[in-house]
């Protein structure tokens, strides 16, 4: 405990002595002034409800709160959406243990992740930075529907995730998490929040966490997931300026390692026998940032601000034959100005420069001579780009508020980009509001990263063509109905449809048969829709009900296939979250049902499966539950939780094609569609010093 209080020590030093750094402008609704910040945060503090739908915000934005985030384990921000519809998660494959989502139907590579306002995980860092946040870092989420503001750039075609982090100005001097589970995984957090003078504040957050046990339930030879360690540091501060501007900054230091693969296999002994497979993966990466926010005008209603943020991510990995090595430099500055026109009428201009510097090696062992064809396509290639950005406001009194947006970049390997975007919000009556979104969203494929799961096959990773820039268009409608109930809690009804059309996309082919995955660009049409209904309500004092179910239509077309079914998207997930808590919440109980519907799966003819009649004999995965529950008992300073994840124990049976012959060219373990991991007990503990 002595050298984790001297490490908090060490970053608070660190990040002091680079301390010349600001307050971004975020582009949610209640966050776009200094004042709104702060408003905010008192609202964040009084919160209770685990889930929301944003009232106040012109985009569809599901809030999951502190007190969300405790109702399960949550170790990381993957493990923090599974009382939502609007977010699924799940495996890429079965050897590297790499968690993606999905959203609107569609992968989490369409999905812009944001640090408080400032683009994440983008690039290398993309793959696994979800095994990156711990749960115990944030206090809360935002999970906006459609795109967004263009002021966060052109990524984003299906949503955003913001993730809050704990801040520099939180009452906790000292917040300690600790988390223990029957696989024998083992997970430290802390958080000192601290005020220098009434000027300068700073929190420092540490992470340790280990998975030493490797555990093979379903008995293929195969540990259902990696073993890992991972140590990961940050520190962020914040500087209140006389004239009323605000400073925030930080840095975070991350080294991981996971070896996953078959249970015996060791990386120093085996690697190089054919007979045997085995991964390997190390991450480290740094990350710097500073924002300075400075308001102007009549009550400071307008403002400027300025965000600059650097990320240095280094990758090592193998998988069997394969080898993957990159290295990425990523440099982010954006700056803005808000201007209060009027009462009514607001405007935001900006400027938005990025450039990613990469250096990447890719190797199959396999057949090292087609990999030599096929790697030029298959590696990132250093991307530039700048742009302007314009958005106007307008708002009538609390009915309505319209945002028209454009944004203008040029990229050294797409040229010239135009991103229009469009939101409505108007309150039909107090308590029903509708909102209508449309826009463009662009990604910059990355054939590797974005699509790990090519690592964990035996198959040729073949590229014929140069890929394009992936663009779609994506339109939305929602509708929320808020209630008033009788003992002054308010419920809501919240339903929405999603549409995303893609002009381009990069398609990753395992259909295409000989043993190689094809990726090629677009040839066809490629759409993704998406329909969900949200309940939210508190039938009595202090017992919350959160139901919600979600359908997705995703097809593509395919060189072999012709129009499909998109494989391996799930086409419904149903949830049923019931949280009860005792007076003065000494004792809390949280119960999760979930209900995830078929994935098609690539075709047998192309992709031949161990057991074609088990599970899966009509080309579809089974639709399988789920259950969570956890039990939270509160003392005075600190709670204890107990809880199981995967209640019922259902897991996927044979996720690993082949895995008696690893050496194979059947092998193949990206065809994932449900749990991999078993029943899971765990313990933990929370406590704070106030």
């Amino acid at each position: 405990m002595k050298k984790m209080f001297l490490l908090l020590t060490l970053l608070q030093g660190i990040s002091a002595g680079a301390a010349a750094i600001a307050q971004g402008q975020s582009h949610h609704a209640d966050e776009d002034t200094l004042k709104n910040v702060q408003l905010e945060e008192v609202a964040v503090v009084g919160q209770q409800k685990g889930t929301s739908i944003s009232r106040v915000n012109p985009i569809l934005t599901e809030k999951i709160s502190s007190a969300g985030l405790k109702k399960l384990a949550c170790c990381n921000l993957a493990e923090s959406f599974e009382n939502s519809a609007s977010v699924t998660v799940g495996f890429s494959d079965a050897v590297s243990g790499t968690r993606q989502i999905r959203m609107l139907g569609l992968a989490g590579i369409y999905t812009q992740m944001l640090d408080e306002s400032r683009p994440a995980m983008r690039g290398l860092g993309a793959t696994y930075g979800l095994a990156y946040t711990p749960g115990a870092w944030l206090e809360g989420i935002q999970i906006s529907k459609g795109t967004s503001s263009v002021a966060s750039g052109y990524e984003g075609i299906t949503g955003q995730i913001n993730q809050e982090f704990r801040k520099p100005e939180n009452p906790d001097p000292l917040f300690v998490n600790a988390y223990f589970n029957s696989d024998l995984r083992g997970e430290l957090n802390l958080a000192s929040s601290f005020e220098v003078n009434p000027h300068l504040s700073g929190v420092a957050l540490l992470h340790v966490s280990g998975d030493p046990q490797q555990v093979d339930v379903n008995g293929d030879g195969f540990a259902d997931q990696p073993q890992t360690r991972q140590i990961n540091a940050a520190s962020r501060w914040l500087y209140l300026f006389e004239n009323g501007a605000v400073l925030h900054s930080g840095v975070r230091f991350l080294v991981e390692d996971r070896q996953g693969g078959q249970v015996h296999f060791d990386r120093e002994r085996d690697r190089g026998d054919s007979a045997k497979y085995g991964s390997y993966i190390v991450n480290r990466s740094f990350n710097a940032y500073a924002k300075l926010g400075l308001p102007f005008g009549s009550e400071g209603h307008s403002s400027t601000a300025i965000v600059a943020d650097y990320t240095l991510h280094d990758q090592r990995s193998f998988f069997g034959p394969k080898v993957y090595n990159g290295t990425e430099h990523s440099l982010y500055l954006n700056g803005l100005l808000k201007l209060e026109l009027s009462e009514r009428h607001h405007a935001t201009f900006g400027l938005g420069l990025r450039g990613d510097v990469y250096r990447e090696e890719y190797g199959d062992g396999w057949n090292p001579a087609s990999a030599g064809l096929a790697a030029p396509y298959l590696l990132h290639e250093n991307e530039y780009v700048g742009g302007l950005f314009g958005e106007y406001t307008f708002t009538l009194d609390a009915k309505l508020t319209a945002i028209a947006g454009l944004r203008v970049d040029q990229n050294n390997l797409y040229g010239t980009l135009l991103t229009p975007r469009a939101h409505l919000k108007y309150s039909i009556t107090e308590s029903l509001v509708a909102r209508a979104s449309a826009g463009r969203g662009l990604h910059s494929p990355n054939v590797i990263t974005d699509n790990v799961w090519v690592m964990a096959s035996r198959r040729e990773l073949v590229a014929t063509e140069k890929p394009k820039m992936e663009d779609a268009w994506t339109f939305g409608l929602s509708l929320t109905k808020y209630i008033q109930l009788d003992h002054a809690e308010k419920a809501s009804v919240s339903a929405d449809v999603f549409h995303t059309e893609f002009t381009n996309q990069l398609i990753v082919d395992q259909e295409v048969g000989g043993n190689r995955i094809a990726v090629y660009n677009l040839s066809g049409r490629s759409y993704a829709n998406s329909y969900q209904l949200d309940v939210i309500f508190e039938p009595v004092l202090r017992f919350n009900v959160f139901a919600t179910f979600r359908y997705s239509d995703t097809k593509v077309a395919l060189r072999e296939m012709g129009f499909v079914r998109k494989p391996l998207i799930d086409n419904f997930k149903g949830l049923l979250n019931l949280s009860y808590a005792t007076k003065f919440n000494r004792w809390m109980f949280d119960v999760t049902a979930q209900i995830n519907g078929q994935s098609r799966l690539p075709d047998s003819r192309y992709v031949a499966y161990d057991d074609p009649a088990r599970d899966y004999q009509d080309g579809y995965s089974p639709v399988y539950p789920l259950f969570l529950a956890q039990v939270t008992k509160r003392f005075r300073h600190f709670d204890v939780y107990v809880g199981c994840e995967n209640i019922a124990n259902y897991m996927q049976e044979n996720p690993v094609i082949s895995a008696a012959d690893p050496n194979s060219s059947r092998f193949n373990a990206g065809v994932i569609w449900g749990p991999l991991m078993g029943r899971k007990l765990y313990v933990g503990m929370r406590w704070s010093l106030q």
